[in-house]
């Protein structure tokens, strides 16, 4: 029994985990919600009036949530588990640029990808040497796919 009980509570646990990151903030202009942050899909989220804030999946899914007076609720996903990855990668790429302690290798070469595409940013982005390049054309992907800020 005791067994039993162990096996459900960690299945539950493994089951909130997997749900923690469907979506990371990718910009906001609302200060209480910061950079970076993961949300469930189908959490409702706070945003202040007048503020707004752009969210990306691991497919590469880009939504713009503009705030009001109600919360707005993230979209539900209907793709059985989130890929860690996937979502480790997008984490990285909208995390603060780190600072290089040694000269950087000019010689590295990244893998050719179209980085006009999720997948392609993707590639690149965990690849030495090449992170910069991909947070770049990530941003350019984000600001095509989000369009343009509401007016306020």
């Amino acid at each position: 029994m005791r067994r039993v009980l162990l096996g459900l509570l960690l299945a539950a646990g493994l089951a909130g985990v997997a749900q923690a990151g469907d979506f990371v903030v990718v910009s906001s202009t609302d200060p209480a919600i910061v950079r970076g942050s993961e949300y469930a899909s189908g959490q409702a989220l706070q945003i202040a009036p007048g503020k707004s804030v752009v969210l990306v999946d691991p497919a590469g899914n880009v939504k713009r949530l503009a705030g009001g007076a109600a919360a707005q609720a993230l979209p539900r996903r209907q793709i059985a588990s989130v890929d860690e990855q996937r979502m480790a990668v997008v984490k990285l790429l909208v995390a603060p640029p780190r600072v290089r302690r040694a000269a950087p290798n000019f010689d590295k070469v990244c893998p050719e990808a179209d980085l006009k595409t999720f997948d392609g940013i993707l590639t690149v982005a965990p690849v030495d040497g090449c992170l910069s390049r991909a947070r770049d054309a990530f941003e350019a992907y984000v600001e095509r796919a989000a369009g343009p800020e509401p007016a306020a």
